[in-house]
């Protein structure tokens, strides 16, 4: 297979505002991944342009200006383009591929307003605006997307100043928006990979060892759990050798997430999913 081609920061930058010159009403978007590192020359080059837009209409208004630029939908995607799960991706004659998102990334995190106040502008052309996403949440995505590339960048990105307590704040929030703990197992991963590559730690091991283990406790429960035959709290210690108010304590979590749901008769599962999507449909 051919290497897909690499462009750099000033590439990018010009390609961005041509398609600035298309747009016929304001759009804003983000710029994420390896583009909004390169242009903090944290990164040569970079194969793909990611941008997230933030609502239906920034989508829609950008979508019809990639279209005016000669940007064509990509239909052949490989497995790892797959699973990224862009919304949109379109490529130009030049190979150059831009991803675009619409508020949820690569089917896992959702672009929080903390993340929109936490970016920087950095390039206006006509009506179009382009933020840089702070290196926290560029780090957050990272440990999620399960890129090939992604450890080598987290671990550039880790050389920096990073706010670990934003990124701490952010995971909290992330808990919220998406309903759920599941993507900290794939944080606690990244994680792991990182530190068996590099040998880094950083100070996110113990929230994120917190939210896993809170996570596997709960699902613990969950698994014992149908839709269609209730059991009792004892029942569900029975069944898993668990201490009564231990369950107890996880029912209360999976409850407050809408997961089970308590009848006259005990507890079942209510079917719910999170937001979070590891294999995202295409």
């Amino acid at each position: 297979m051919t290497p897909r081609a690499q462009f750099d920061a000033e590439y990018i930058q010009s390609e961005l505002r041509d398609v600035g010159t298309a747009l016929q009403a304001e759009v804003t978007v983000f710029l994420i991944g390896g583009g909004a590192m390169a242009f903090r020359g944290l990164k040569d080059t970079t194969k793909d342009i990611d941008l997230v837009a933030t609502s239906e209409t920034a989508f829609n208004r950008l979508l019809a200006g990639l279209d005016d630029q000669g940007y064509e939908k990509v239909s052949d995607l490989d497995e790892t383009y797959q699973q990224l799960g862009a919304r949109l991706c379109v490529e130009n004659p030049d190979g150059c591929r831009i991803d675009v998102f619409n508020r949820q990334v690569a089917n896992k995190l959702i672009f929080s307003d903390a993340m929109r106040q936490r970016s920087e502008e950095y390039l206006t052309s006509n009506e179009f605006t382009v933020r840089l996403t702070a290196l926290e949440d560029i780090f957050l995505f990272k440990t999620v997307a399960k890129r090939p590339d992604d450890i080598d960048d987290m671990n550039t990105l880790v050389q920096t100043t990073l706010d670990f307590s934003a990124i701490e704040e952010e995971i909290a929030t992330q808990v919220e928006l998406l309903g759920g703990k599941q993507f900290t197992t794939h944080v606690r991963e990244s994680l792991d990979e990182l530190y068996e590559q590099y040998e880094i730690q950083t100070p996110l091991e113990d929230v994120i060892d917190d939210y896993y283990a809170q996570y596997m406790n709960e699902l613990e429960v969950r698994l014992v759990l149908s839709e269609d035959d209730p059991l009792s709290v004892e029942a569900i210690a029975d069944k898993r050798d668990l201490n009564r108010d231990h369950v107890v304590e996880q029912l209360q979590q999976l409850e407050a997430f809408g997961y089970v749901e308590q009848t006259d008769a005990g507890f079942a599962d209510t079917g719910k999913r999170d937001a979070f999507n590891e294999e995202p449909d295409r």
